[in-house]
């Protein structure tokens, strides 16, 4: 065989070849990598040059085999002549390649056009499974254009690059493909209805269609790849809209209708909203699922939350659920519909409050049922942020919200607790202040069967939580001198009567008013005081009863308080319809203590309050011997059936002395009390006692208990006395009012009415809700006492007469 070139040592043959830069790696394998690590340079000097080429036949060759490999059947050539033969063409500059560029693009016309033929009758015929079959049709395709592009190579790698108007084979194919069947009107509504229809098809049913899925999946990555996702993910995000648009319609109105609840409507929206995340997401990308999620909100939650917010809260309040809670709390803010939610919050605390306290028949249960809303609703607040629970306190209305300066901590969220904190406040205190005087006075009365009950068997905490959520609840109460004058009586009558559960207790809650309240609250200090010096003067008395038993011979066992008056409230003595007789016993007892306590404080003079007295009874009755607790009054009606047996009505009132109501409430304790304390008999039977009924000592009476105490009703806060109470505040409201006045125009001199007014308001409102009309009445009531007086020409201006 002849030798067709010789191999020189060198040679400048190869010096203006130019290979395409991918063509000779897949030729000469692990060239690119030695090249790497060492540079080569072979010089090859042709002795002979090749024959002629016919460059016809070879290009016709070529040409026919390009609708064989687009056919899948066999070409002449094989593919590796194939290959070769196309190296030669492109690389001959004699040979127009253009031709062959050229007939590829019209066989891959043809050949779409072909596939648009089939599929349009497909259609046509009804066939199923659409989307299936673009997929297969594409996946042939794909497989054959990229036979067809690997053979033709070169032309790809070094004839198409050259000329910015001709694109790779596999890129002018993918154009011809999007042209011809994707954008083919018949071929692409089909398309773009079925990929709807299963969208559609799962949202009503509630169920992932997987095969469905898996198709459109197929397509989408389809349709990403000829870079017209666009032309399905638009109709997917506008059907979305709509569907949203009319379903959230519908199912607000039946939440207005109140065949679906609002709860209902949250628990739904906010499971859609995933619904579309997860199947976006999974089938499209996670662009269009965040657009629908953010249609989704936007039908299904912007646009109806004002008709569904109120509703949905107050389901979940009433039920006490704070997942329900929690789940309209995100639906909200999702739904950018935040003020809403604080709205809502604050509305409902309004009109439950409002709706308890409204009717005096709830009066007993009144705090309760508000300390209960608020236990919750600081759960409730808490657990929207993932904290433990914190109490709400009240604050005054000039408190300012706090900025916080931890970066880790997110300030909007920070920002939305703090607003709903206030919405909470705004809603106790709109709500308490709905009715005047009386949640204060129903707070004082909750705190003091508090107080007489202890911590139980529960822990010092809980205790101390339970006083601290009474103590916000006085602080959401705008006549805080109102729960003042109720806490001092009841605070009286435990530490006099013994029925407090502990002094520390009381000291602990008086310092706890203070550090609330301010200094209003330090007539407690005084008043435990006054007992500790009590302490000590009843047993100097007995010190001195010890060593003059004579003197003190006709006195019982006798203990007295002995109180400042003014920081005690105020016991009336006994005057109309009274004329009170102690036996001669307990007028001895008495008279001695007094005239004792003249000789330690000779410039004193003891006021004595009976109604507040107690006695420790010794009785025998045919069943043994007791020791009854009893109130003085109680005591002086039983020592009267040591004379008698029996006595109506009307001789108990001539020889006690008891002014009537009380006489009555007295012998109802010892006649009709609770079942082993009825130490007197009652007749006529019966709960009212009339001027003829009879009462006797009850001689078949007997105990479980040889110690025990009968019910003193004076301990109670009666209806009379809330009456005469809460007539004392108001009076002292206008003292406070006057002096109030007073004090500003004295350190002013000269001021308006109407910034005196503002001034006032100012300054008590703490204490209570001031009325502008009273404001104005003390006003004229000073003027005329002459504390002021109008300026002459402006009857606005006040000046302060010294």
């Amino acid at each position: 065989m002849a030798t067709l070139i010789s191999l020189p040592s060198r040679s400048d043959a190869f010096k203006d070849y130019k290979p395409s830069r991918n063509a000779h790696t897949s030729i000469l394998t692990g060239t690119a990598s030695a090249a790497t690590t060492e540079s080569k340079v072979i010089r090859l000097n042709l002795t002979q040059s090749r024959p002629p080429l016919k460059d016809s036949d070879e290009v016709d060759k070529l040409n026919a085999s390009v609708p064989l490999v687009l056919a899948g059947k066999p070409t002449a050539l094989s593919f590796h002549e194939i290959v070769a033969s196309c190296r030669r063409v492109v690389l001959n500059p004699q040979v127009d390649v253009a031709k062959i560029y050229n007939h590829i693009v019209d066989e891959l016309q043809k050949y779409v056009d072909r596939i648009a033929r089939e599929c349009r009758g497909a259609i046509m015929g009804r066939d199923g499974n659409w989307l299936d079959r673009l997929v297969d049709v594409w996946d042939l395709y794909d497989r054959r254009v990229g036979l067809l592009a690997s053979l033709f190579v070169y032309l790809d790698r070094v004839y198409a690059p050259e000329r910015s108007d001709r694109l790779p084979i596999s890129e002018k194919a993918k154009e011809l493909f999007c042209a011809t069947i994707w954008n083919n009107p018949l071929l692409f509504e089909k398309t773009r209805d079925d990929i709807l229809a299963w969208a559609t098809a799962e949202r009503e049913s509630d169920s992932e269609n997987a095969p469905a899925r898996y198709a459109v999946m197929a397509v989408v990555t389809l349709a990403k790849h000829l870079g017209v996702f666009e032309t399905i993910s638009k109709p997917y995000i506008e059907l979305t809209r709509a569907h949203y648009e009319t379903l959230a319609g519908t199912h607000a109105a039946n939440v207005e209708s109140g065949s679906f609840t609002g709860t209902e409507y949250v628990s739904w929206a906010l499971a859609k909203e995933e619904e579309e995340r997860q199947r976006a997401d999974g089938v499209l990308s996670a662009d269009v699922a965040e657009q629908v999620v953010e249609l989704a909100r936007h039908e299904a939650g912007e646009k109806v939350a004002h008709a569904i917010v109120q509703q949905a809260l107050d389901e979940a309040m009433y039920r006490d659920s704070t997942d329900a809670l929690s789940k309209l709390y995100k639906f909200c803010i999702e739904a950018t519909a935040f003020k809403d939610f604080s709205k809502a919050l604050q509305g409902h605390i309004d009109t439950r409050i409002r709706k308890v306290i409204s009717d005096p028949k709830n009066d007993p249960q009144m705090i309760e049922s508000t300390l209960r809303l608020k236990r919750f609703v600081d759960t409730a607040v808490a657990a929207l942020f993932s904290a433990p629970p914190k109490p709400i306190q009240a604050t005054n209305d000039d408190d300012e919200l706090m900025d916080i300066d931890a970066p880790s901590v997110d300030v909007l969220a920070h920002n939305r607790r703090l607003e709903l904190e206030e919405s909470v406040r705004a809603g106790f205190k709109s709500g308490l202040g709905s009715r005047q005087n009386a949640p204060a006075e129903w707070i004082a009365k909750h705190l003091d069967a508090a107080m007489r009950k202890g911590q139980g068997s529960g822990t010092e905490a809980e205790f101390n939580t339970l006083l601290d959520e009474i103590i916000a609840l006085i602080g959401f109460t705008k006549d805080k001198d109102v729960f003042r004058a109720f806490y001092t009586t009841g605070l009286a009558k435990r530490i006099l009567l013994n029925k407090s559960a502990s002094d520390d207790l009381e000291r602990n809650m008086i310092v706890k008013l203070q550090n609330e309240m301010g200094d209003e609250f330090t007539s407690g200090d005084v008043m435990m005081k006054d007992l500790q010096v009590s302490e000590s003067l009843a047993k100097a008395y007995q010190s001195a009863r010890v060593k003059n038993p004579t003197q003190y011979k006709d006195s019982l066992d006798f203990t007295a308080n002995v109180l400042t008056e003014s920081a005690w409230p105020s016991y009336p003595l006994l005057k109309d319809g009274w004329d009170f007789k102690l036996t001669a016993g307990l007028q001895a007892s008495i008279d001695a203590f007094s005239a004792w306590y003249a000789t330690q404080h000779s410039n004193r003079q003891l006021s004595w309050r009976h109604q507040l007295g107690t006695v420790t009874l010794t009785a025998r009755f045919d069943s043994g011997k007791y020791e009854i607790g009893v109130s003085l009054f109680q005591a002086i009606v039983m020592l009267q059936f040591n004379e008698a047996d029996v006595f109506d009505f009307s001789e108990l009132k001539t020889r006690t002395g008891i002014e009537s109501s009380e006489l009555v409430r007295t012998l109802q304790s010892l006649a009709l009390g609770r079942k082993g304390t009825r130490v007197l008999l009652k007749r006529p039977a019966g709960k009212e006692v009339e001027p003829t009924d009879k009462f006797a000592i009850n001689k078949a009476f007997s105990s479980e208990r040889i110690k025990f105490k009968i019910n003193q009703i004076q301990q109670d806060l009666s209806v009379e006395e809330s009456r005469k109470t809460n007539e004392q505040v108001a009076i002292d409201r206008v003292s406070v009012l006057e002096a109030t006045i007073v004090r500003i125009m004295k350190a002013k001199k000269k001021m308006t009415l109407t910034l005196l007014i503002d001034n006032v308001v100012g300054d008590v409102s703490k204490r209570f809700p001031p009325d502008v009309r009273e404001i104005k009445k003390r006003v004229e009531s000073l003027i005329e006492r002459e504390f002021l007086q109008r300026e002459e020409g402006d009857r606005n201006t006040l000046h302060y007469l010294a």
